[in-house]
C-alpha cells in the first residue's frame, strides 16, 4: 500500500487524457498549480530515516512503473491530436493546451530522469526517447554533465548566490547549446559509437518526429502548441535546477564540489510525483539509487515551499531572496536540524 503513492506520477497524463476527451484545456494546469501544493494536508511529510525495504514483487512493479508511464503519456498526447484534428481553432483553447501540455511534459522529464539513471540499456534508451518527447532532447547530456560538475558555478551547473533565475537559466541554456549544437558540438561532431551521442540523436529524432506529427494532425496550430510547450519545458528545467541548488555552489560553500549540496522538499506527495527528484541532496549523494529507495537526508537544506510555488517565486528576485535567505541562514546555523516546526496544511512554511 505504501508503494502505491508512486502511482501519483500517472495523475498528470491521465488528467491530460481526460481533459482532451472532455475538451477542458486548462484542467491539468489548474490541478497542478492549485491542487498539488495543498496535498501535503492529505499525505503529510516524508518520514525520516531509511526508505522502506520493499519486497521483491513490489520492487519489480516499481521498476516497471516508468515504462507504464510512457505508454499512458503517449496515449494521452494522442488524445490531444484527435481533439485538435476534430475542432476549429480557438486562441483561448490553444493557450490552455500549450500550458497544460507543458505542465504534463515537465513531469514527464522526472520520469525520463529516472530512466536515464538506470543500468539497463533499454531503460536509458527509453529515457532519451521520453526526454525528446517531452520537448528537451538534451536532457540526458545536461543531466550527466550536472552530476559530473557538482557545485560548479562557473560551468553554470549551480547558480551563483547573487544570480537571478533569469540570468542563470539563460547562461545555462547557452552553455548546453554551445556544447551540443555549436560548430564543434558533440551532437554533430561526436563519436557515433558513444552512448551519449546516440542517446542525444535518438532524443532529437523523437522531438522532430513529435513536432511533425503535431503538424500533420493539426497544422500550424499543432506545431505552435508543441513547439511552445518544448520552449517552456526547456526553460522550466533550468528553473528547477535553480530552485534545487541556489546558494549552494562553490561561491557560497567551500565544500560544494565535494558534497554536491541540493535543497530538499519534505512533502511526501512531491517526492512521489517527481519520482524522488525533490529529495535532491540524497540523489546527488547516491545517484544510481532507485527513486523508491531514496530517503530524506538528515542534514540537507530544506525548501520553505514546494517546487510548484517556488518556481513562480523565483521569477521575482526580490521575493525569492526574502523567502529563501532565512532558510539558507537557518540551515547554515542548524545543519543537523534543517527545518523548524512543522507544516501540516500545505507545502508552504516560512522561516523566521
Amino acid at each position: 500500500m505504501a508503494a502505491s503513492g508512486y502511482l501519483s506520477v500517472l495523475v498528470a497524463p491521465l488528467l491530460f487524457g481526460v481533459s482532451c476527451w472532455l475538451n477542458l484545456p486548462y484542467l491539468v494546469l489548474g490541478t497542478v498549480f492549485l491542487v498539488f501544493p495543498l496535498l501535503r494536508m492529505v499525505f503529510g511529510a516524508v518520514p525520516p530515516g531509511q526508505a522502506p525495504a520493499w519486497d521483491e514483487r513490489v520492487t519489480a512493479a516499481l521498476d516497471k512503473l516508468s515504462f507504464g508511464y510512457a505508454a499512458v503519456l503517449a496515449t494521452a498526447v494522442a488524445s490531444l491530436l484527435v481533439q485538435l484534428n476534430g475542432r476549429a481553432s480557438n486562441s483561448v483553447d490553444t493557450v490552455g493546451w500549450i500550458f497544460s501540455l507543458w505542465a504534463t511534459m515537465l513531469f514527464a522529464t522526472c520520469v525520463a530522469h529516472d530512466l536515464l539513471h538506470r543500468r539497463s540499456k533499454a531503460a536509458r534508451m527509453l529515457g532519451h526517447v521520453l526526454a525528446g518527447f517531452s520537448g528537451y532532447p538534451l536532457l540526458g547530456y545536461e543531466h550527466n554533465r550536472h552530476h559530473n560538475l557538482p557545485g560548479n558555478t562557473a560551468a553554470a551547473e549551480w547558480p551563483l548566490q547573487d544570480e537571478s533565475v533569469w540570468r542563470f537559466g539563460l547562461r545555462r541554456m547557452l552553455v548546453i547549446a554551445d556544447e551540443t549544437l555549436g560548430r564543434r558540438g558533440i551532437l554533430l561532431s561526436g563519436d557515433s559509437r558513444s552512448a551519449a551521442v546516440r542517446g542525444m540523436r535518438l532524443s532529437t529524432l523523437t522531438t522532430s518526429t513529435a513536432l511533425g506529427t503535431f503538424g500533420l494532425a493539426a497544422g500550424w496550430r499543432g506545431v505552435i502548441i508543441y513547439a511552445a510547450s518544448c520552449v517552456l519545458v526547456v526553460f522550466s528545467v533550468q528553473v528547477v535546477t535553480y530552485v534545487q541548488h541556489w546558494a549552494l555552489g562553490d561561491d557560497s560553500c567551500t565544500d560544494a564540489k565535494a558534497r554536491g549540496y541540493g535543497w530538499e522538499s519534505d512533502c511526501r506527495f512531491e517526492a512521489w510525483v517527481t519520482m524522488g527528484l525533490s529529495l535532491h541532496y540524497t540523489h546527488h549523494q547516491q545517484g544510481p539509487l532507485p527513486y523508491y529507495r531514496i530517503n530524506l537526508a538528515s542534514d540537507s537544506p530544506r525548501l520553505p515551499m514546494g517546487y510548484v510555488v517556488l518556481m513562480f517565486v523565483s521569477f521575482v528576485p526580490s521575493l525569492w531572496r526574502r523567502v529563501m535567505t532565512p532558510a539558507l541562514n537557518y540551515w547554515r546555523s542548524h545543519p543537523s536540524s534543517p527545518l523548524p516546526g512543522s507544516r501540516s496544511i500545505s507545502c508552504v512554511g516560512l522561516y523566521r
